[in-house]
């Protein structure tokens, strides 16, 4: 009995001998892997990190029946991983054994957003049947993650307002009058001047509104000879221009008269206002009216076409009944509408918010516009707060959501008080879309996805204004469908967007941020002295971000110089402090480590 119990610890220690040196076997061999990570360091690309893994395991390695599993992991965390087993290498006893492998994993800014942190990797030996198995030790095989591409801030989207329907820019309005002559005559009976047209008309030039120009258009009826009727028309300008004159001497224009235009225009043998007038009459039946029409609109001189009209059994209706209307004048006085001065506007308001104005003071479209005055948020949202309680118009309601959005900015990321903001600016927007589905509503709606870093439900919201009227909002629809496509991946998608937005900052920006990430060294360069130029005409003040990016491009270009002096002038410009808590971190200086503290100190 005692042999046996020998000759089972002898069998056992056998099986276990057998059981965990190919391990061990398998760990002291993994020193001699080979492990190349690429990119290195990794890179944030739309809202994933992907990295190519290559490696070449040593022969022998994988005896048969294991596995080995290469672990990667990122500040602790799993990010994927890359498998051998033996069975798929049969030749690994003499040969190496080689594996090429993409992984991608989400960006997860409270681990991938800070220091710079590193890929490490450890590999687990197995026994397959027995499921045993043996770890090796950690080692690095990328340094940190280059998130240079959220320069581009993406969860910035514009916040538009509607438009008021109000502008303070200079607007006209034409009023149009019409005087009659008796045929053949350009005299301007008292009748004419005593008329309803002609009392308003003389009530409008008292009223003495800044007017810019005067067309006076002198027309005749068809009868009569082309040379009567040339000075017919031309005199029966004149009259009207004379009339108006004495006019402006009565109400006192002064030097004002001097500075109007007058512009005479004769119109001759033109057959529009007797075919406009047959539109709009029962004098003649549509027969007799079909019949008028073959004439005019055939061949012939006007004189002739007039000859065959007065053959008509309907010629003595035309030129009893249609034709009088044809012997006139009409004057077109273009006028500039008189507007109250912003700052007016802007103390109505004011005052309208405090209640020591009633909301009748101003239109509608005055007070919408009072916002856009001033730069105080939250005297914006009181405004628009108003404009909500007196008037609750889409427009309203579209801008006091968007205002929401922009103090929710103000907080910190994430606090209740900026999720009470953005969730007070989605009912005023959603309240906006109810009354009035609308491009701006939606742009704004995608803000708000977007500073939760919510990718697709924004472009689902743009996607959505797209769809609708961009009249006043194209620029923002494009600067918002090329922001967002920044997190989506698709940059090149993204540039075709911000060259459509023009001389837009934000879409320099952000085009220069893209094509440093696809490489366009010599591109990017540009898109930011072009963006620097824009600040210095607009007497903008720079903040850094312009110097930053150049001094990335020297490290790219291996300029260790360029580095420094860039990365000084931004530290310098950067009131706030941010972009120096960046540089701590940012692995595009990786390796210029002496720059990095040259322009530091």
């Amino acid at each position: 009995m005692k042999n046996i119990n020998i000759l089972n610890f002898i069998i056992f220690s056998f099986v276990m001998f057998t059981a965990c040196n190919p391990l061990k076997k398998m760990v002291e061999l993994s020193k001699q892997q080979q492990i190349n990570v690429n990119p290195n360091p990794l890179e944030l690309a739309g809202t994933s990190v992907t990295f190519d893994v290559q490696t070449t395991l040593p022969k022998g390695m994988l005896p048969k029946g294991t596995s080995y599993t290469l672990n990667f992991e990122f500040e602790g965390n799993d990010v994927g991983s890359v498998e051998f087993n033996a069975s798929d290498y049969p030749d690994s006893k003499t040969s190496t054994s080689t594996s090429t492998k993409s992984i991608s994993v989400p960006y997860d800014r409270s681990t991938m957003g800070g220091t710079p942190g590193k890929l490490t990797t450890f590999g687990t030996a197995k026994i397959v049947v027995t499921g045993k198995s043996l770890d090796t030790d950690k080692s690095n095989v990328a340094d940190g993650i280059n998130n240079t591409i959220t320069l581009t801030r993406a969860t910035n989207l514009p916040t538009p307002k509607a438009y008021p329907g109000y502008t303070d820019a200079e607007e006209t309005e034409i009023t149009t009058v019409e005087f009659y002559f008796n045929q053949g005559s350009s005299f301007l009976r008292g009748s004419e001047k005593k008329s309803d047209r002609g009392e308003n008309f003389s009530a409008f030039l008292a009223e003495k509104n800044v007017t810019k120009g005067v067309n006076i258009i002198g027309a005749h009826s068809p009868e009569g000879s082309t040379k009567v009727n040339e000075a017919l028309a031309a005199k029966r300008s004149t009259t009207i221009e004379k009339y108006y004159r004495a006019e402006m001497d009565k109400y006192d224009y002064k030097d004002e008269a001097a500075n109007i235009g007058f512009k005479l225009v004769p119109v001759v043998e033109n057959w529009d206002a007797l075919r406009n007038a047959l539109k709009n009459s029962d004098v003649v039946s549509s027969a007799e009216e079909s019949q008028i029409l073959a004439i005019i609109n055939g061949g012939g001189s006007f004189v002739d076409k007039e000859k065959s009209l007065s053959k008509l059994s309907s010629y003595k209706s035309l030129l009893g009944e249609v034709y009088p209307d044809l012997r006139n004048a009409q004057t077109e006085v273009t006028t500039i509408i008189e507007k109250k001065p912003n700052n007016e506007i802007l103390a109505i308001a004011q005052n309208i918010v405090s209640g020591e104005s009633s909301s009748d003071a101003l239109s509608h479209g005055e007070l919408l516009f009072a916002g856009t005055l001033t730069p105080d948020l939250n005297e914006k949202a009181a405004i628009y707060g108003s404009a909500v309680k007196w008037g609750g118009t889409w427009q309203a309601h579209n801008d006091f959501g968007s205002v929401h959005i922009q103090l929710a900015r103000q907080e910190e990321e994430g606090s209740e008080a900026q999720l009470k903001l953005l969730e007070a600016a989605k009912t005023q927007l959603d309240i906006s879309n109810t009354k009035n589905e609308n491009a701006e509503a939606h742009l704004n709606l995608a803000a708000i996805a977007a500073m939760q870093y919510d990718w697709n439900l924004a472009n689902e919201h743009i996607n959505n204004a797209a769809d609708l009227d961009l009249t006043h909002s194209e620029r923002g629809y494009n600067l918002s469908k090329g922001t967002v496509l920044i997190p989506l991946g698709e940059y090149d998608n993204a540039i075709t967007h911000f060259n459509k937005v023009g001389g837009n900052g934000w879409s320099k920006w952000r085009k220069g941020v893209i094509q440093l990430m696809l490489g366009e060294i010599d591109e990017a360069r540009k898109e930011m002295s072009s963006l620097r130029k824009q600040f210095s005409d607009n007497g903008w003040k720079e903040t850094g971000g312009i110097d930053y990016v150049l001094a990335i491009i020297s490290a790219r270009e291996g300029d260790s110089s360029g580095v420094s002096s860039n990365l000084k002038l931004a530290i310098e410009r950067d009131d706030d402090g941010d972009l120096k808590e960046r540089l701590m971190n940012d692995v595009e200086f990786i390796n210029f480590s002496d720059a990095v503290k040259s322009a530091m100190n």
